[in-house]
């Protein structure tokens, strides 16, 4: 079994700005900073239509239950790989994955910024998978509250990147 979540947020800003910021150079940081997360770049490929694949590495937010952290990199990092697609009627979408190596846990999804009345709209959709015998529903449970806790601090980063 897996679950899926879907999550959207509204940016003040329309969607080419939005997703300057969030496939530019200043994205890890501007996570780094806000999320004390130690983002950081490990690549940015940028192909036609202005598509971007954007990797970034960070620490495991804090909060993650005891009887889980066993599952988890010794490191503590998470690899995330966005990969937006050029524009299309004026939409980004693209997908993305979370690598948290030797864990039984796959988390992957899509995401969309399409035009909406103050701005745009960010829309995460997700699917957690965690092939742990006994707890693996509750470790996919406790893993989608984390995810929609941070895309909910990832949105106020973009926010904040596009007002400042």
């Amino acid at each position: 079994m897996s679950r899926k979540f879907s999550v959207s947020y509204d940016i003040p800003a329309d969607v080419e700005t939005a997703y300057a910021a969030i496939t530019g150079e200043g994205w890890a940081a501007g996570k780094a900073a806000a999320l004390k997360d130690e983002s950081t770049v490990v690549s940015r490929d940028v192909a036609t239509g202005d598509a971007v694949t954007l990797v970034v590495s960070r620490k495991l937010p804090d909060g993650i239950p005891g009887f889980l952290q066993k599952f988890l990199p010794a490191d503590g990092r998470v690899t995330q790989t966005d990969t937006w697609a050029a524009a299309t009627d004026g939409v980004r979408s693209g997908t993305w994955t979370a690598a948290t190596p030797g864990s039984p846990v796959k988390v992957w999804g899509t995401m969309r910024l399409e035009p909406a009345a103050a701005g745009c709209c960010y829309v995460v959709a997700g699917e957690i998978k965690a092939a742990i015998p006994l707890i693996g529903g509750k470790a996919e449970d406790i893993a989608v509250s984390m995810t929609k806790k941070l895309t909910a601090s990832e949105a106020d980063v973009l926010r904040s990147l596009v007002s400042g």
